[in-house]
């Protein structure tokens, strides 16, 4: 059984797949922190939430995969439960069967013993931060919430994993809406991190066996890793994750801000690491999202720099099938139709990414003829120098 005087843990074991091996490499994941029992007691209801951002299918690794999500059923109910619950609420209007049906959900969920539930109807409120933020009404049914994000990239907060996927217990469309309140990444970032005090998990298990890396958190590439990670610190968790990027803790804003209001750790030095994974963890670098070196802007230069680089997202008309998503998650109402084609107005963007995020054909890229400019330049300086030798 972990001591929490001597320390934060994180447990990290090797997972090749998401194949019948899954169910032993979640109980050693679990086993350093004292087994599943330690977190779910006989009779409660636990409430699990993975990341379910869009309808995408598991092989895309933008969804936590339905493998780790039935394997985490299958052990509360050994534990006990009465009830398992499993939902998230994705970025834009996607029904709840298009979504779980997509992902995987439908299928595993009722086949582990579990139940999925909607984000959508009756709505609660919690305080988080100087004010108040919804939450599903049934929430205050639920005895344990456990955590089940997917480790990704992500191009407004650099790294989405423990630490933000806390944010989707928000429902529907206001999360969309908070980002014109918060509209640079420095503010959107201490946001994440009164939801996540608001609203903070008792454990998270970390589908780390394929992550997303490049221009998460939904266009990027899945990339093999072969972990599974857990604790119960998720800012701890966080803080090893930020090294597959190559970034120390303290570069991903949310997560120096979550550690300044002692929500957790980010001493890689005080942190454990338990399990046989610690090496691929350690040793393992993801491609990072562009747009990183916008995070430490105040708004108002945020703004117009990212207006002079014209570094906005555009809608590749060719795989746009006029759905309309990416207009209804728009809380600026930057994309209006027009001759039959949505179009982001860059004037009244402010770079929040929901678009990008929610558009279920990968047809929203984000674009600036400025950076290709320098990256031709670099490209041809290299070639310039190889040229002299």
């Amino acid at each position: 059984m972990h001591d929490p005087s001597a320390g934060p843990l994180v447990a990290c074991v090797r997972c090749s797949g998401y194949d019948d091996g899954l169910d032993q490499a979640l109980r050693q994941v679990l086993a350093p922190l004292g087994g599943i029992a330690a977190f779910v007691k006989p009779g409660q209801t636990v409430l699990l939430k993975p990341n379910l951002l869009s309808p995408r299918p598991p092989e895309q690794a933008v969804t936590t995969h339905p493998a780790v999500v039935a394997a985490l059923i299958r052990a509360c109910r050994q534990a006990g439960a009465a009830r398992v619950w499993v939902g998230d609420s994705p970025a834009g209007d996607h029904t709840d069967r298009h979504l779980w049906e997509a992902t995987g959900m439908s299928a595993a969920v009722p086949a582990a013993g579990g139940e999925l539930r909607s984000f959508r109807g009756g709505a609660a409120s919690r305080p988080c931060g100087g004010r108040r933020v919804p939450v599903p009404e049934w929430l205050s049914q639920v005895d344990v919430v456990i955590s089940v994000p997917k480790l990704k990239t992500h191009m407004l907060t650099l790294l989405t994993c423990a630490l933000k996927n806390v944010y989707g217990m928000i429902p529907g469309e206001t999360k969309s809406l908070f980002h014109g309140d918060y509209p640079s990444p420095r503010r959107m970032a201490a946001f994440l991190v009164d939801v996540f005090a608001a609203l903070k998990p008792a454990l998270t298990v970390v589908d780390a066996v394929q992550a997303l890396e490049g221009d998460g958190p939904s266009t990027g590439t899945p990339r093999q890793v072969g972990l599974l990670l857990a604790g119960a610190d998720a800012v701890a968790i966080d803080a090893w994750c930020a090294g597959t990027l190559g970034l120390k803790p303290t570069d991903v804003p949310m997560l120096a801000e979550a550690e300044r209001r002692g929500l957790g750790s980010l001493d890689l030095q005080r942190i454990r690491l338990a399990g046989d994974g610690a090496d691929i963890l350690q040793s393992v670098r993801l491609k990072r999202p562009r747009g990183r070196w916008l995070q430490h802007l105040p708004d108002k230069p945020f703004r117009l720099l990212t207006r002079a680089l014209t570094y906005r997202p555009e809608v590749d008309q060719q795989l746009c099938v006029r759905c309309g998503v990416c207009a209804e998650t728009c809380s600026q109402k930057a994309i209006p139709k027009a001759d039959g084609r949505y179009r982001i107005d860059r004037a009244r963007c402010i770079l929040c990414m929901c678009c990008l995020e929610s558009c279920p054909q990968h047809a929203i890229r984000v674009r600036s003829p400025f950076l290709r400019l320098i990256h031709a330049w670099r490209r041809l300086r290299g070639l310039l120098r190889r040229g002299r030798r």
